[in-house]
């Protein structure tokens, strides 16, 4: 099952949302918030095409999308950790590495058949990995930048 939140664009248009974005998400840092925040911009996006019937092909586009900002957001995380006296670097780029594999994987069976995934496990996985990532990996790094 797919949980949603309906909420009212400027116009007063209600839009369906997958991710609601809250402060909680924040951790300090406004180049991580901001791509935290796009990250969950483009999910809910996925989210919205696949739940209005989009085409296989626009889908598969959208998580290419996502799967590009994944790695510059990650590329831009760990510029931070060279910096920084966070002592899980190794660990947290292993989830890294991980999670863009998984995503690329994923990716690559849904571009050439996209009725071998379920695409709605896979906006699961996707929003339960970037939510408990935020929370707790990337909240666990943020003292070591300050």
């Amino acid at each position: 099952m797919v949980l949603r939140s309906l909420d009212s664009n400027a116009d007063g248009l209600h839009t369906l949302t997958f991710i609601q974005w809250n402060d909680s998400y924040k951790v300090g840092h406004k180049i991580v918030d901001f791509d935290h925040m796009t990250l969950v911009n483009i999910t809910n996006e996925l989210f919205m095409r696949v739940d209005r019937g989009f085409s296989d092909e626009e889908i598969a586009h959208t998580i290419s999308l996502l799967i590009d900002y994944v790695e510059r957001h990650f590329e831009r995380e760990e510029d931070l950790f060279k910096n920084s006296a966070y002592p899980d670097v190794d660990k947290h780029i292993a989830m890294h590495r991980d999670i863009k594999k998984t995503v690329k994987d994923i990716a690559a069976v849904y571009k050439t058949k996209p009725d071998a995934i379920n695409i709605h496990e896979v906006l699961e996985f996707l929003k339960k990995w970037l939510t408990n990532h935020i929370l707790k990996a990337d909240q666990g790094y943020m003292q070591y930048l300050k």
